[in-house]
């Protein structure tokens, strides 16, 4: 089981994906955009960040910039998900690990969820938060 943290501005796909990732035993926390995921990690440290591109407030990739800039969240592992042609080239130049084109099924999520965790288990991350 992990902690994820899910920031979606489309609360359809927020529930659907809490509820694929729960469905799988982890402990899922959503927000509605970049910002409130920054403003989240002060106060719960989650093992992975599934995070969307374009969002309301702050933008995915404005938000893996300030989750990279910082200590504390430097190396957690981050999933980003966009539609536009060119979202992943633009989600791993932003600091992203990893990267799903929507539209998906919940199994890629999951796969791309499990696939990010087990890559990065070794990987030694604070368990307070920023």
């Amino acid at each position: 089981m992990a902690r994820i943290l899910i920031a979606n501005d489309d609360c359809d796909l927020l529930e659907l994906c809490r509820s694929f990732l729960e469905d799988e035993g982890h402990l899922v926390d959503i927000v509605a955009n970049g910002e409130e995921a920054v403003a989240r990690l002060r106060t719960w440290m989650p093992d992975l960040v599934v995070m969307d591109w374009v969002m309301p407030e702050m933008d995915g990739g404005t938000a893996v910039e300030k989750l990279r800039a910082h200590p504390a969240t430097a190396s957690m592992p981050v999933l980003m998900m966009s539609g536009s042609d060119d979202g992943e080239a633009r989600s791993l130049a932003a600091g992203a690990d990893s990267f799903l084109r929507k539209p998906f099924r919940g199994a890629e999520l999951v796969n791309c969820v499990a696939d990010l965790l087990r890559s990065t288990s070794g990987i030694a991350r604070p368990t307070t938060a920023v």
